[in-house]
């Protein structure tokens, strides 16, 4: 029996790491015997490495930051490690742990992006061209040497097979849960076909790229019509948001001790919002179809894969707010269509679980029956 373990760029066992990703996955993999437990990646035993490394980076006129991607921090970092005894495989949320140069052991990465996408989007201005030149590198040659590189979406796959030359019968695809524990998932709510005020949900933290301005300018249209709105606003606090009438922050939830809370918010929502000028991965929207409630999401990276059929609305980022306010008041005059949405994201929540997530993985290391990645 494999004593297979879940790492990531931290400890994968606290919740507050990486929005609970690694959390819920290394839980439902217990649950099935995927993983035996988490290796622990102690990133504050660095601390004064990172500022050494920083310092000497600026003494010879080179731009700091970016100590995650250098060669001393994988080394260091994998060699201050915690993991159970027996860790025989191991399956990687970060493409640079383990150092593929020292673990003998088969290792499988699982990502939302590579750091090719990353720093094609909002990391680039952190880290140095000469370190992302040296990140990438070694980068490909772990995905060379590894097991499988699984892949959270087909445009994350797709970034594996053209820029890092990897072959198709390497990749796979296996979409994540929703950042939320299984069991405090309630059963779905029916909808009780009331749509004023309509409540729109932002959730996360970065309010300019998660698209928090489209979204006020889509309220401020529905409210020049005549519509009641809110904006529910989950993530930034209040002091740090533009004033608006429609406006209903919420600040910050704490997954570890107020997920009731942020389940209650976000089913008394009639859509979830990312609106995103560069996202990964839509797990804000995967929230909200587990919990039954349909999505607006934009056309941007990985967030498409991330709306079922018939579950909400996508929209271009050239669409305005005033034209998307539209397609919304045209729903409010036939709310039998949102009915639809709302039955179609309450047939899709199942699907939106790590426990699924967990099964295909265990599927594809044992059996290796989870179909290819089919690469256009």
């Amino acid at each position: 029996m494999s004593g297979r373990a879940l790492v990531g760029n931290g400890d994968v066992n606290d919740l507050g790491l990486w929005d609970g990703h690694g959390f819920f996955f290394l839980r439902a993999g217990q649950r099935n015997g995927l993983f035996q437990g988490g290796v622990i990646i102690h990133r504050e035993r660095l601390r004064y490495r990172r500022i050494v490394w920083n310092a000497l980076r600026r003494a010879r006129f080179e731009k700091p930051g970016g100590f995650q991607y250098s060669r001393s921090y994988r080394y260091r970092a994998w060699a201050e490690r915690s993991e159970p005894s027996g860790i025989n495989e191991y399956v990687s949320h970060f493409p640079l742990l383990p150092p593929a140069e020292v673990v003998r052991e088969p290792v499988t990465y699982f990502l939302d992006a590579t750091l090719h996408q990353n720093f094609n989007s909002f990391a680039a201005r952190h880290v140095a061209k000469r370190l992302q030149v040296e990140a990438l590198a070694y980068e490909r040659e772990a995905y060379l040497a590894s097991r499988f590189v699984v892949c959270w979406s087909r445009w994350c796959a797709n970034d594996v097979e053209s820029f890092y030359g990897i072959s198709p019968e390497k990749i796979r695809i296996i979409p994540p849960g929703a950042g939320v524990d299984e069991d405090s998932v309630p059963a779905p709510l029916p909808w009780n076909g009331d749509l004023s005020p309509l409540r729109l949900g932002f959730i996360g933290g970065d309010w300019e790229r998660k698209g928090g301005p489209l979204l006020l300018d889509i309220a401020t249209a529905l409210q020049r019509m005549g519509h009641s709105v809110e904006v529910v606003a989950i993530g930034p606090e209040a002091a740090a948001l533009p004033r608006h009438p429609a406006l209903r922050a919420k600040g910050f939830l704490d997954k570890s001790h107020a997920l009731p809370r942020f389940v209650e918010l976000v089913r008394s929502l009639h859509f979830g919002c990312l609106l995103s000028s560069d996202e990964p991965f839509g797990i804000s929207t995967l929230e909200c179809i587990r919990l039954g409630v349909p999505v607006i999401g934009t056309t941007v990276d990985g967030i498409p894969e991330t709306v079922p059929p018939g579950a909400g609305l996508l929209v271009s980022l050239e669409q305005t707010g005033e034209e998307i306010a539209e397609m919304l008041a045209s729903l409010l005059r036939r709310p039998e269509e949102y009915a639809a949405m709302r039955d179609a994201a309450r047939n899709a929540a199942p699907l939106q679980s790590w426990n699924r997530t967990a099964d295909r993985f265990l599927a594809l290391l044992q059996d290796e029956q989870v179909p290819k990645a089919s690469l256009p």
